[in-house]
């Protein structure tokens, strides 16, 4: 499990543990899978941070900065086909394909 404010969160991201509003309501309940619709909402409904199952990304880092830190080390190298491979399959598994 990890927790993540709700500007990092994705469509496909899977709810951890339920979302309660102030109340102790549920509004999501744990297993949920995060819609764009559902995404728009969790700001007005109070909810700024989620706790999403998966791994705790590298050091805390969100994906899209694992991403931009990828292509920081691959700078320079679009010229070199099998670096462009490697890059590629470190991007997969970033992505988590």
């Amino acid at each position: 499990m990890r927790q993540i404010p709700v500007e990092e969160a994705e469509v496909g991201d899977i709810i951890a543990e339920p979302i309660q509003d102030q109340s102790g309501r549920v509004l999501l309940p744990a297993g949920a899978k995060l819609s764009q619709a559902v995404l728009a909402r969790l700001k007005g409904w109070g909810v700024f941070t989620l706790n999403i199952k998966g791994e705790e990304q590298e050091g805390g880092k969100s994906k899209a900065v694992l991403v931009d830190e990828l292509d920081q080390r691959f700078a320079g190298l679009e010229g070199d086909e099998i670096m462009m491979q490697i890059k590629e399959i470190a991007r997969g598994h970033l992505s988590g394909n």
